[in-house]
This record gives structure tokens, C-alpha cells and sequence, in this order.
């Protein structure tokens, strides 16, 4: 190794679902592909509360200039790959330009704030909570896709004092890949998607996003050769919501070819818009 080139990376923050903890896998086989890869606990690591009163996105534009004034880490903007909760937060954060985000990676995305609020700038934003009248019980867990709302003449504008429950994917500005399974049993997808390209589509902006959707694939796609987990223990959701289990779909086969499909593609996606071509200075 020639110590005396100094490689510059494009930087990438990994965020994981609801589950809380510190979950670093994916940020690590991103950093084997040459990203510079921030995996960023938000619920449940170190001090931080499991179930707190609201998520605040100061914490996740702090960790994004930290990362971006990383010697070893390009500073011109960061990727953003995130999974489920994360991927609210992520398209949050594009959605009001907190940050230099160049490109998110939204896999089974979520835009309604329906589990907690989100903060900025001490501005707290409305919540539209699911009808748990709609939870279905299985033998694997609860099933939320068809407890979350998706009524979109409901869902409420900002005010001054208060964000809007709906994401503004709309001011989204940055290129967006979305990857989703028809079989995803905690999140509708269908709909979710369908809001965030419509709404680029209605801005313009149609040619910012990419759409990766898998018939029969469920909730949690991973990278390649990951077993298929269909329903797992949530210590959050068990906390918060008294939902122990939860069910997240996918049929073993599909969910797989899914999940060899879209790992290729996610890694050309983020090459592509966050230049990672290195740079070396002598």
C-alpha cells in the first residue's frame, strides 16, 4: 500500500428500521464496495431511549456534516441507504434539505410519521397514528399494512406551528431508488410508492426516481443470500405499541431472487450519483 496517496471516499449513512440497536452488516459490505459507510443508530443504542416522544432530525443532520467533514470522505454530499423506518428519516431529511444528500436508497419506504412525530429546529410535527382496529393477528405476528394510513385527503398540511404528518417527497431534489416487494405485510407499499412518484411526477421530477419492485418479495430486503425473515420479535413496537411480533411477508424464493436483483443495482445506483470515482492526491 503506497502510504503517500491519500483516497477519498463517498460517503454513505446506513440507517436500519425500528428495531433499535446498532445494526452494522449492511454498512459494512457498503464499505467493502469503497463507501465510507456511517451506520447510525437512532432508538434503543447507548443513551439513546427505545421508544422516544419524537424523532428529531437534528440528531441525523449532525451525523451527516460529521460526515462529510471527514478527511478521508468526499465533501461535496453523502448517499443515503436506509430500510423501513429509516427510510422515512432518509427521505425526510431530502424532503427538507437537511444536509447534502445526493441519493437515497429506499428500501420498503414509509411516508407518514403514523408511529412518532418528527422534530426540527424544535418544530414538531403532527402524527397520524394507525387504525389498530385493522392489525391482523397471524400465526407469524401482527400484520400493519392494512392498519397504516393511506387516506391521503386526511392527512393535513404544516402550519405554523406544526410540520405535516405527510412527507413532502415533492421537494425532494436528489435521485431516489425505491425498492419494494408486493408481499411486504407491514407497510403498503403499493401505496407509499405510488405517493412518492406521483408527487415527483406532478413536480417534474419523475426522472429523479428509480423503481425496483418485486412480486411476492416481503419486507426486510437485504443483500444477497440473506435468509428470508418473515416475522421477527420487536422489542420497540412491544414497548411502545404492545406488538411483540410482527410480520413482514415474503415468499422464500422471490424474496430471494429480490434481494440478488436489487444488490447489484443499489451498488450502480449509488457509484452513479455520488461520483465514486476516488480521488487520489499525492
Amino acid at each position: 500500500c503506497n502510504q503517500s496517496v491519500n483516497v477519498i471516499f463517498t460517503g454513505v449513512i446506513d440507517l436500519f428500521g425500528a428495531a433499535g440497536g446498532l445494526v452494522e452488516f449492511k454498512a459494512s459490505l457498503l464499505a467493502s464496495h469503497g463507501f465510507a459507510t456511517l451506520a447510525l443508530a437512532y432508538l434503543g443504542y447507548e443513551d439513546q431511549p427505545l421508544v422516544p416522544s419524537s424523532i428529531n432530525l437534528d440528531y441525523f443532520e449532525e451525523a451527516a456534516n460529521w460526515l462529510t467533514s471527514h478527511p478521508k470522505v468526499l465533501p461535496h454530499g453523502i448517499g443515503m441507504h436506509a430500510i423501513s423506518y429509516g427510510s422515512w428519516i432518509a427521505l425526510l431529511m431530502a424532503s427538507y434539505q437537511i444536509a447534502s444528500i445526493k441519493a437515497i436508497v429506499a428500501i420498503s419506504p414509509l411516508v407518514i410519521a403514523y408511529l412518532l412525530p418528527f422534530q426540527l429546529k424544535g418544530r414538531v410535527s403532527d402524527i397520524i397514528p394507525m387504525n389498530e382496529s385493522r392489525v391482523l393477528s397471524s400465526e407469524k405476528g401482527s400484520i400493519w399494512r392494512f392498519a397504516q394510513p393511506t387516506d391521503i385527503d386526511y392527512m393535513n398540511p404544516s402550519t405554523a406551528s406544526k410540520y405535516s404528518a405527510i412527507t413532502p417527497v415533492e421537494n425532494i431534489n436528489c435521485p431516489v431508488m425505491l425498492v419494494s416487494g408486493t408481499d411486504d405485510l407491514n407497510v403498503p407499499t403499493d401505496f407509499t410508492v405510488k405517493f412518492i412518484i406521483d408527487r415527483l411526477k406532478e413536480n417534474g421530477k419523475e426522472h429523479l426516481c428509480t423503481n425496483l419492485s418485486y412480486t411476492q418479495a416481503g419486507h426486510l430486503i437485504e443483500p444477497p443470500y440473506s435468509p428470508l425473515c418473515d416475522f421477527s420479535f420487536s422489542k420497540s413496537t412491544k414497548e411502545g405499541h404492545g406488538y411483540p411480533y410482527l410480520a413482514w411477508g415474503g415468499e422464500a424464493v422471490a424474496h430471494a431472487r429480490a434481494q440478488e436483483d436489487c444488490w447489484p443495482k443499489i451498488l450502480h445506483f449509488l457509484r452513479k450519483h455520488l461520483q465514486q470515482d476516488t480521488k487520489s492526491e499525492e
